[in-house]
C-alpha cells in the first residue's frame, strides 16, 4: 500500500513538471510570435535549433530609441493588435447606435399599441365579468325558494305574508351586500303588483319610481333588459346608474311571478380607470353604444370631449370597427363588449407622446456613444501600452524555467493575461516544489507512523501472559475457559493482523474491545465493565482500525489494575455535537486517575509529534489526524482518584457513514 501511495505521488510530480514544461513552452512561442524574431528553443528542437541572429542596424535602432512609448509605436504588432481593437469595440457601437435610433420609432410604436390593447382589453373583461354576473346572479335568486314563495298570491292570514316579505327582503340585503358593487336589488311581483328592495321599504309600484322602468320592460318581449342613460332618455335614475333587469321566472316558456332589477352607479367604472396614465394628453373613456360617457380619464370639456369621442366613432364605423387604427395625429384603441350591454370602449394616445419618447432614446444613444467612443479609445491605447512592459517580466520567467530554476519569481504582476501567466508559472514552480518537499514529509511520517503503529498492537508479553493463562487451564483441564479463551485471542489476531492501514466501521471497534476486555477479565481477577452509548449513525462511521484499543489499554493497565479493585468501569459514548458540528467519542474510567501535575505534562507529551513516551496515545492522535484532518483534537481529563476521560472530537464533515449490509438470503 505504501510503495502504491509513493508511485502514485511521484507520478503526480512528474506530470505537474511536465504540465510546466508544456506551458513553458507555449508562453515561449507565445513570445517569439510577439518580438517578431526567432529565440533560441530550449524544450527540444522547436522548429529546429537556430541560433540567435547577429544584431542588425535595426536592433541597434530599437536601442537607441529615447522613448519607450515611441518604441512601442513602431513596433507592428501593437500598432495591429490597437487598430484591430479599435475596429471591433467601435464599429459595433456605430452599428448599434444605427439600428437603435432607427428600430426606436417603430419598436416604441409597436409596443404602446399592445400595450394600449391590452390595456383595452382588459377592461372589456372586467366590464363582461360584470355584466355575465349580474346575469347569473338574476338566474341564481330567480330560482330561490323564499323568492318564489314571496311572489305568490296573497295569503289570508297577515302575519304570513308579513313574514315572507321580510325573508324577502333579508335575501336582498344579504345578496346586496356580498356582491359589493352593486347599488341594490329589487324585485317587483305580479301578483301584489309591490316592489320589494334590498335598500328601501316596500312599496306599490304606482308609487314606485321604479314603475317607469317596470312598464317598459313589461313591453318588451324579452327575458332581459340592460337600461343605461340612452336607454331611457329624460330618466333622472339612469343619469347616474345602470340597471339590470329580468323576468321572474328566467324561462320565458313559464308564468312570469315578478322581475328581479340589479342597479350600479356608473362611478365604479371611473374608478377602476381614473388611476391609468396615457401622457399628458392620453385618455380613456367608456361609452354607451349611442356614445353617450359613462366614465372618462380626459381632461377636456364636455363639448369638446363629446366632439371627439363622435369624430373617433364615426371614424371607427367607416373603417369596419377595427381594434385600432390611426386618427389625425393620435393612435386609437376601440372595442366594443360582447354582452349584452354592448359598452365600448375608446383609448387614444397622442403621437406626439411617441416622438418624444423616441426623441429622448436619440439623444440618450448619440450621448452614450459619444463617451463609449471616447472611453474605449483611451482605454485601448493605454491598455496596449501597459501589455508591452508585462510581457518583458514574463519572458524572463520563462527564460528561468526552461533552465530549471523553479526559485525565479515575478515580483510585480499586470492586472491581464500576463499577469495572470506570470502568476500560474510562479504557482506551479511553487507547487512542484511542495509537492516534492510533501512526498518526503509524507513518506518520513508515515514510516513513523507505522513503527509506531506496530509498537501498539498486541505485544509478546501481552501474547505471552495470554498463553500462559492457556497452559494454567489446561493443567486444571477447564476445558470449557480454554475454548473460551482461545476463541477470544485468536479473533483478537485476526482482527489485529488484517491489513492494518484499512477502516473499519465504530461498531467493528467495539466487537474487537469487547473481546479485548473479556480476555481480560479471564486473566485477571478485577472484573472490568465496558458500557458505550452510541447515537445513531455513527455507530457505521468509518474509523481507523485499532484506533480505541490503546486507549483502553491504557485505562486497565495504568488506571483500574493498580487501583486494585474487585471490578472496573469503562464507558464509551459517541454523539453529535449540534453547536460545534463535530462528532464527539468519550473514554471514561474509574481507575486512579492523574495529578494535575502528571496530567499536564502528558499532554504536553501529546502535542510533541517526536514525543517517544505514550506511544498508544500518540499513535490515536496522529492517525485520527491523518485521516479526520487537522481540526482533530484529543483532550485529557482527570482528577486524582476520579478516573480518566479521553475526548476525541472530529470535524462532522470529514466523518464518512457506511451503509449497512444486508445478507443474502
Amino acid at each position: 500500500m505504501l510503495n502504491m501511495t509513493k508511485t502514485s505521488e511521484s507520478v503526480t510530480v512528474f506530470k505537474m513538471v511536465y504540465a510546466a514544461s508544456i506551458l513553458t513552452r507555449n508562453c515561449y512561442t507565445i513570445l517569439r510570435l510577439v518580438e517578431g524574431r526567432r529565440l533560441p528553443c530550449v524544450f527540444g528542437d522547436m522548429d529546429g535549433a537556430m541560433r540567435r541572429p547577429e544584431p542588425t542596424l535595426q536592433d541597434e535602432r530599437n536601442k537607441r530609441m529615447p522613448s519607450a512609448f515611441f518604441g512601442f509605436l513602431t513596433r507592428s504588432f501593437y500598432v495591429r493588435m490597437i487598430l484591430i481593437m479599435l475596429a471591433v469595440s467601435i464599429i459595433p457601437l456605430l452599428m448599434l447606435a444605427y439600428i437603435s435610433i432607427t428600430a426606436s420609432s417603430s419598436t416604441v410604436e409597436k409596443q404602446v399599441n399592445r400595450l394600449n390593447a391590452q390595456l383595452v382589453n382588459q377592461l372589456i373583461d372586467r366590464i363582461e365579468l360584470s355584466m355575465n354576473r349580474f346575469r347569473e346572479l338574476s338566474v341564481q335568486y330567480s330560482g330561490l325558494f323564499s323568492i318564489q314563495n314571496a311572489l305568490v298570491s296573497p295569503s289570508e292570514l297577515y302575519y304570513e305574508d308579513v313574514v315572507l316579505k321580510r325573508e324577502l327582503i333579508s335575501v336582498l340585503s344579504t345578496a346586496s351586500a356580498m356582491i359589493g358593487n352593486v347599488e341594490g336589488l329589487q324585485v317587483y311581483s305580479a301578483v301584489t303588483g309591490e316592489i320589494l328592495s334590498s335598500t328601501e321599504a316596500p312599496s306599490r309600484i304606482e308609487r314606485s319610481i321604479y314603475k317607469p322602468l317596470i312598464d317598459h320592460f313589461l313591453s318588451s318581449p324579452r327575458t332581459e333588459l340592460f337600461l343605461d342613460k340612452d336607454s331611457m332618455p329624460g330618466m333622472e335614475m339612469l343619469r347616474d346608474s345602470s340597471i339590470y333587469m329580468a323576468r321572474i321566472p328566467y324561462n320565458k316558456y313559464e308564468e312570469m311571478k315578478g322581475i328581479i332589477l340589479i342597479s350600479m352607479k356608473n362611478n365604479q367604472f371611473q374608478q377602476q380607470i381614473e388611476n391609468i396614465q396615457l401622457g399628458s394628453r392620453g385618455s380613456i373613456t367608456l361609452l354607451t353604444p349611442a356614445g353617450s360617457p359613462i366614465a372618462t380619464t380626459s381632461k377636456l370639456s364636455d363639448a369638446e370631449d363629446k366632439g371627439r369621442v363622435e369624430t373617433i366613432l364615426e371614424h371607427w364605423r367607416e373603417l369596419g370597427s377595427p381594434n385600432q387604427f390611426a386618427e389625425a395625429s393620435s393612435i386609437i384603441s376601440v372595442k366594443q363588449t360582447g354582452t349584452y350591454d354592448g359598452w365600448i370602449v375608446v383609448s387614444e394616445i397622442p403621437s406626439k407622446e411617441l416622438t418624444q419618447s423616441t426623441g429622448i432614446i436619440r439623444d440618450t444613444v448619440v450621448y452614450f456613444l459619444a463617451v463609449l467612443i471616447g472611453l474605449g479609445a483611451a482605454s485601448i491605447l493605454g491598455f496596449g501600452y501597459h501589455l508591452y512592459r508585462p510581457l518583458q517580466a514574463v519572458k524572463r520567467q520563462v527564460n528561468a524555467i526552461k533552465k530549471g530554476q523553479f526559485d525565479a519569481r515575478v515580483d510585480t504582476f499586470a492586472n491581464n493575461e500576463i499577469g495572470d501567466l506570470g502568476r500560474m508559472l510562479n504557482s506551479m514552480a511553487i507547487r512542484i516544489q511542495e509537492l516534492v518537499n510533501d512526498l518526503q514529509d509524507s513518506e518520513e511520517l508515515k514510516r513513523r507512523l507505522e513503527i509506531r503503529a506496530l509498537q501498539s498492537q498486541i505485544n509478546p508479553h501481552f501474547m505471552y501472559n495470554t498463553l500462559n493463562t492457556i497452559r494454567m487451564f489446561a493443567m486444571l483441564k477447564d476445558y470449557d475457559k480454554i475454548n473460551t479463551l482461545m476463541g477470544r485471542f485468536v479473533g483478537l489476531l485476526r482482527y489485529s493482523m488484517e491489513n492494518y492501514d484499512q477502516t473499519v466501521k465504530l461498531g467493528q471497534e467495539l466487537d474487537y474491545l469487547k473481546d479485548y476486555v473479556g480476555l481480560l477479565n479471564m486473566r485477571y481477577k478485577c472484573q472490568i465493565v465496558l458500557d458505550y452509548d452510541i447515537e445513531e449513525p455513527l455507530g457505521r462511521m468509518q474509523i481507523p482500525k485499532l484506533s480505541l484499543q490503546p486507549l483502553i489499554e491504557n485505562s486497565v493497565f495504568h488506571g483500574i489494575l493498580p487501583k486494585k479493585s474487585e471490578t472496573g468501569h469503562i464507558a464509551i459514548r459517541a454523539f453529535a455535537n449540534q453547536e460545534s458540528e463535530r462528532i464527539v467519542i468519550e473514554i471514561r474510567d474509574d481507575g486512579l486517575g492523574l495529578p494535575e501535575e502528571e496530567l499536564e505534562k502528558l499532554r504536553m507529551h501529546l502535542l510533541r509529534e517526536e514525543s517517544s513516551e505514550n506511544i498508544g496515545l500518540q499513535n490515536v492522535r496522529m492517525r485520527l489526524k491523518l485521516m479526520f484532518g487537522q481540526s482533530t483534537a484529543m483532550e485529557l481529563f482527570s482528577e486524582e482518584g476520579a478516573g480518566l476521560l479521553i475526548r476525541i472530537e472530529l470535524q462532522a464533515d470529514q466523518i464518512q457513514i457506511k451503509e449497512e449490509e444486508h445478507e443474502r438470503l
